[in-house]
């Protein structure tokens, strides 16, 4: 008799899985935020739960949308003013740099597409934290990420000038000084205080063009975002439509993002579960009923149907 032989794994398609495609293709989208984390421990205990379904990376296909539905379109696309919203800081994840990102655990881990290596390397006089970024690192312009954006960025959010019209300083008001290492890809702070949460700082990081000036930093980054660095860039805003599209980036030098696209997509919380039967988006935050019903709806009709997320909602199918 012929042996038989181990078919491959088949690809997962986008739609079948969209929550594993999402989370391979731009890290972690939804970024909480990372506050709380030791200053020396890379590997505390989880900080919270994560629904995420895993895929490995080469069982997940190539291409395809993902449609994401959202409350609103950001009114902002800088995350530290007062109006931003959970859809600003999704696309901010997905296009902007974050030096730490969590994993599937839950865990506050080092993101090496950005960031070689940060330390605290002095504590006395002073808490001095020495940043070494990934060389590869580049905004869609072609200028290396270095110590001038996160210059820009502190002196924005200090706290010291009333023209930024900031919403948040935390972390930013206790530094004292930011200076270049051996070169611009060392990033030397220090804190006038000592801070156990640095690394919450500096993610998202925004290029020096948007905090440099307070006229930038106020309205350069309402409307659009012409410098980005990430596996997807901010492809367009259409508000008539309700939609903000964001394409796989061709400058981004890490893994590529599995997906082409993912489209954020205005719906109201009580249209999101017709929304998601009638296939309008495919990834969305329901209640565990309507989740069940939706599950439900696709078994009967034999298929995988979309992604209903929130509490009770992993019996949707993955």
């Amino acid at each position: 008799m012929p042996h038989d032989r181990a078919r491959p794994p088949r690809p997962v398609r986008p739609k079948a899985t969209v929550r594993s495609a999402v989370f391979l293709a731009a890290g972690v989208l939804a970024l909480p935020a990372l506050a709380g984390c030791g200053a020396d421990d890379e590997t505390s205990a989880p900080a919270a739960a994560q629904d995420i379904a895993p895929a490995a990376r080469d069982l997940v296909a190539d291409g395809g949308t993902v449609k994401w539905a959202v409350d609103a379109l950001p009114e902002t696309f800088n995350t530290f003013q007062s109006d931003a919203d959970d859809a600003t800081s999704r696309v901010a994840s997905a296009v902007l740099p974050s030096l730490y990102r969590l994993d599937a655990q839950g865990r506050v881990v080092r993101n090496p597409d950005f960031l070689e290596s940060a330390e605290v390397v002095e504590r006395e006089p002073k808490q001095v934290v020495l940043y070494k970024l990934n060389q590869q690192a580049v905004w869609s312009d072609g200028r290396e990420i270095g110590a001038d954006d996160f210059a820009a960025q502190w002196r924005a959010l200090s706290g010291k000038d009333s023209a930024y019209w900031t919403a948040r300083n935390a972390g930013y008001d206790r530094i004292e000084k930011i200076e270049r290492g051996a070169n611009n890809l060392e990033v030397r702070v220090t804190f006038a205080q000592p801070y156990a949460d640095w690394r919450s700082l500096f993610s998202p990081l925004y290029p020096k063009e948007v905090m440099g000036t307070p006229d930038s930093f106020n309205d350069g980054a309402r409307t659009k975002l012409k410098v980005t660095a990430g596996p997807f860039a901010l492809k367009d805003v259409d508000r008539g439509a309700g939609e903000v599209t964001l394409r796989r980036s061709p400058r981004w030098w890490g893994s590529p993002a599995k997906l082409d696209a993912l489209v954020l997509r205005e719906v109201p919380r009580e249209r999101r579960a017709a929304a998601l039967a009638a296939g309008r988006v495919d990834l969305a935050d329901v209640d565990a009923d309507e989740a069940g019903r939706i599950a439900l709806a696709a078994r009967d009709k034999g298929a995988p149907g979309p992604l209903a997320h929130g509490p009770g909602a992993r019996r949707t199918p993955a």
